[in-house]
């Protein structure tokens, strides 16, 4: 009995010096509409005994899991799916991945020799669209860089240590807006004045050159112009390819004035007649 005791305890004592316990947490970034890989440890499928995916994002959890005894489950239904390298190894894909993707992925790796469990933050990263321009802000010329539309918001920075403010918005959408604005000594010569934008998408930074931008009142009264003088120009043309030409009048008809002379010639002697009827009575 205290035999058998000792070698249990023996036992225990060797497992437990074997058996590991891990636990990290780390971030993960994937680009739109890429097919995203998640692995939870580097164990082949060998030395798995269970893997556990408890996915979180926004309100809505879900769960995948497999084991070495086919005792697999997956209550996501949106296409994520569990699979296997060529060597063995354990991985979640997540296909075409879009915003409604990103949130908190925990996963938990049993294996022969330990446990593995990790909290993964996932995320959608896009680059963003990059303009820079020329404007006036009432006396002073300023230059502006705007990064827009970038997931994680984009870093700006100018060639000149001048007076500078940025300003960053989070859409409705998820998506940054960046704008830097740059106040111009006055006088400055422009032409090598450059922002710089960072993005994690990128391996380089973008270098922008303002550019100028004409006002829209000016931009309107342009073209109501130029639409005035295009109308004028095409009268013109077109009464020089049909003029006018006047139609000389048309003779009264001699017909009707034989059809009223007899007739008046007739109310004249009617009149005649009464006259001298009239002086017999009387």
């Amino acid at each position: 009995m205290g035999n058998t005791w000792i070698i249990g305890v023996i036992s225990l004592l060797a497992v437990s010096a074997t058996w590991s316990l891990e636990t990290a947490a780390r971030s993960e970034h994937f680009h739109l509409g890429n097919n995203a890989i998640l692995k939870c440890s580097n164990k082949t499928w060998s030395e798995m005994i269970y893997t556990i995916w408890k996915i979180q994002l926004g309100g809505i959890k879900c769960q995948i899991s497999s084991s070495n005894d086919n005792q697999n489950l997956n209550t996501c239904n949106d296409g994520k799916a569990m699979l296997n390298t060529s060597r063995g190894e354990s991985y979640l894909q997540i296909p075409g991945f879009s915003k409604r993707d990103e949130g908190i992925y925990h996963c938990e790796s049993v294996y022969k020799a330990g446990s593995y469990a990790s909290n993964i933050d996932v995320s959608l990263i896009a680059p963003p669209n990059v303009f820079a321009w020329l404007e006036w802000e009432g006396s002073r010329q300023v230059a502006v860089c705007l990064a827009e539309g970038g997931k994680p918001a984009a870093s700006i920075s100018w060639s000149e240590n001048w007076n500078s403010t940025s300003t960053t918005t989070l859409n409705l959408d998820g998506f940054n807006k960046v704008e830097s604005r740059l106040v111009l000594p006055e006088g400055i010569a422009t032409g090598n004045l450059t922002c710089a934008v960072i993005h994690p998408s990128w391996e380089e930074v973008h270098m922008v050159t303002p550019g100028i931008v004409i006002p829209w009142r000016l931009v309107i009264i342009s073209v109501g112009t130029i639409s005035f003088i295009m109308a004028i120009l095409g009268g013109l043309y077109f009464t020089r390819k049909h003029p006018c030409r006047i139609s000389p009048k048309a003779p009264q008809s001699q017909d009707y004035v034989e059809e009223v002379e007899p007739y008046a010639s007739y109310i004249q002697s009617a009149n005649l007649i009464y006259n001298s009827s009239a002086e017999l009575f009387t």
